[in-house]
């Protein structure tokens, strides 16, 4: 039996988190959390309602100690381009480092997870779009301040930042090749960059077809 302990709903999320993002919504029951938090489940329904108000909960408070506490150091920064670089070489040396390969709790629950909990679902697409003001702030503000070619589009290059920064997650899970998210930051950062220092364009292999590998 679950032990009687007085714990703030923190700690109780925390334990939450960490069962949830390894185990997944279907995977974790009350009791998991029951038994790793040492509060009754009983106390457990009190709180939080049922098992989507907890992870609900667990994903909010995911988000706002990781993205968002990310987003506001970043932001802080008084170069834009430094901040979309430091944030998206955060994310590959996390999903280089996590021997677990658990990935980014809030990704895991827009592909999967929030397909079972609807507020879930909302609160993930929130988040992903607040990810994507970030990107779209940051290159505004290289716009404004001239670092970036005159036909800079934000809202494209907002999306390519954000769509580098969900595979990088998604690879996380599957295969974190560092070389492989190295090169993922290097692409998305390309753009904006300016053209002498943009890596050096590689023309593909002709080994298959008989020419000397370069």
């Amino acid at each position: 039996m679950p032990r009687t302990r007085i714990l703030d709903d923190d700690t109780v999320l925390d334990h939450a988190i960490a069962l949830f993002w390894r185990r997944g919504y279907a995977g974790t029951s009350i009791r998991d959390v029951s038994e790793a938090s040492g509060l009754g489940a009983a106390a457990l329904y009190h709180r939080f309602g049922d098992k989507d108000g907890l992870f609900v909960e667990a994903l909010r408070r995911y988000a706002e100690e990781g993205p968002a506490e990310r987003m506001a150091r970043f932001s802080a920064l008084a170069d834009p381009l430094a901040a979309v670089s430091g944030f998206l070489h955060e994310l590959a040396d996390l999903s280089i480092s996590d021997p677990e390969r658990r990935g980014c709790f809030l990704v895991n629950t827009a592909l999967d997870g929030a397909a079972t909990v609807p507020g879930a679902r909302g609160l993930a697409r929130a988040r992903l779009d607040e990810m994507k003001d970030f990107f779209r702030a940051q290159v505004c503000r290289a716009e404004a301040a001239g670092r970036l070619s005159p036909d800079a589009d934000p809202d494209a290059l907002a999306e390519s930042l954000l769509a580098c920064a969900l595979a990088m997650r998604v690879l996380a899970r599957i295969d974190p090749d560092p070389g492989r998210l190295r090169r993922l930051v290097d692409a998305a950062l390309a753009p904006l960059l300016p053209r002498e220092a943009r890596p050096p364009h590689r023309p593909p292999s002709l080994s298959g077809k008989g020419a000397p590998a370069p």
